[in-house]
């Protein structure tokens, strides 16, 4: 038998085995990629190897866009015809179920010619975005932030009547009472509120300086381009010693979920501050995370992302807050290293609900590329500052907490990962059970019927 002849029996033998492929592999197209492999100076047992990782990675997109397929065709077989008053359903996650709900979203007025703020159910404000790659990111994000106790603005995915994605809305956040401003708007704030001059005309004179987006110029400006915001933080009207540090632990929190997720749309304007005033004392919080997603920009390479005023190296930036944050971050940075495993696992079901196989499969590998850093370097840290007894029970209650919140999710996804090298016979088995393992599910959590008297 010669090189070819067992080339294409191996090929036939594969496809027997997936009926996925078979049907897009005419003889013809067969004998055309036993050519080209002959062609090559590779071994037999080199080439069967290629075959079984190709095929490998094509039943994985099948099934990935089987799966995105499905999804659409089982919301359609179980919604009610919108109702008179509603022109749309809103799809969510209430803390780790999904919710299908019928809605009625008016538009209120265009913020700019990608954004309007809307009304939702007459009751509720939002600002809505039309179909773009980055409404899948912030959706993602939205479910990832859940996970690590992150607050995030509350997102939907907006269908039609025949379940076509028509964008998203992100719920506003903020109340009649309250007030909210990004970081830009706080300085102004500030400037007009506050009677820390010192810290004030500090605050105004760096802002000035730095103003725009640059190369970060040495280590040292890492640390600086934080504090600045912490200054900012000291220099709000009424601030207590103790909404100061919630506010700078929030805010850590958020720039290790932003690495995590390789968010880069992290300027002064896209994060910012919830202002309360009850007998004539102002009161702060962090707004919940808003506007992130992962966008390719050629200014910024694959180990940067922005931060503030900079772009900065990711991991010299998390080092930075490890090195000098690490009372307000150790929390947050020990429940991903105790917890990786799971998060990850759950985080790559999430992507598959929300991405294309080509996309998915870059974004995937770079988040567990970000979590691998995150952990690793945490790893260094505590083996050279070793966790309190008092530090212990902060973690195992925060894993409790953890678990709890992941037990929706848990029941929403399976986990289909294997390592290519298991086969691609045991992928197919495990992806159609994940399948039907997430149908069942959907179909248990969803609250379509019952949301549907509004």
């Amino acid at each position: 038998m010669d090189k070819k002849e067992i080339i294409i029996n191996h090929i036939r033998q594969r496809l027997t085995s997936l009926k996925a492929l078979g049907k897009l592999y005419s003889d013809e197209k067969v004998e055309k990629l036993a050519e080209k492999l002959v062609s090559t100076n590779k071994t037999i047992d080199e080439i069967k190897i290629l075959i079984d990782n190709k095929f490998s990675n094509e039943v994985r997109k099948i099934n990935h866009n089987n799966h995105l397929s499905t999804l659409k065709e089982y919301y359609l077989s179980n919604i009610e015809k919108l109702k008179k008053g509603n022109n749309c359903y809103l799809l969510s996650y209430d803390k780790g179920v999904k919710i299908l709900e019928q809605a009625e979203v008016a538009s209120l007025k265009d913020i700019n010619p990608f954004l309007k703020e809307v009304s939702i159910n007459k009751n509720k404000k939002g600002y809505r975005k039309e179909n773009s790659i980055n409404n899948d990111y912030e959706l993602i994000m939205s479910d990832v932030a859940y996970l690590m106790d992150i607050p995030y603005a509350k997102t939907y995915r907006v269908f039609d009547e025949q379940m076509n994605p028509q964008g998203i809305i992100n719920e506003s956040f903020d109340t009649p009472e309250e007030k909210f401003l990004n970081l830009e708007d706080t300085l102004q704030f500030i400037s007009e509120e506050s009677s820390k001059f010192t810290i004030k005309s500090e605050l105004i004179e760096y802002h000035d300086i730095h103003h725009g987006l640059a190369n970060i110029p040495d280590n040292q400006t890492y640390k600086t381009n934080m504090e600045y915001v912490f200054n900012m933080f000291k220099a709000l009207p009424d601030i207590t010693q103790t909404n100061l540090q919630q506010l700078k632990k929030d805010y850590i929190n958020m720039k290790i979920f932003e690495l995590l997720t390789n968010s880069l749309n992290n300027t002064l304007t896209n994060i910012g501050i919830i202002i309360n005033k009850k007998n004539k004392k102002y009161t702060y919080k962090l707004s919940p995370s808003y506007n992130k997603y992962v966008t390719e920009l050629k200014t910024i390479k694959e180990n940067e992302t922005i931060c503030n005023f900079f772009i900065v190296e990711k991991r010299v930036l998390l080092q930075t807050i490890i090195n000098n944050y690490y009372e307000e971050s150790k929390e947050l940075l020990t429940m991903l290293y105790d917890n990786k495993e799971t998060l990850i696992a759950l985080i790559n079901q999430i992507l598959k609900e929300h991405l294309e196989y080509e996309e998915y499969n870059k974004y995937y590998e770079t988040l567990k590329e970000n979590l691998e850093m995150i952990t690793g370097e945490i790893k260094i840290k505590k083996e050279s500052t070793p966790d309190t007894e008092e530090d212990k029970k902060a973690y195992k209650a925060n894993n409790t907490a953890y678990n709890n919140r992941i037990a929706p999710f848990v029941d929403n996804y399976g986990t289909d990962e294997l390592d290519s090298e298991k086969g691609s016979v045991a992928l197919v088995i495990i992806v159609a059970i994940v399948l039907l393992v997430t149908v069942l599910t959907i179909g248990a959590v969803i609250l379509a019927v019952s949301r549907m008297d509004m």
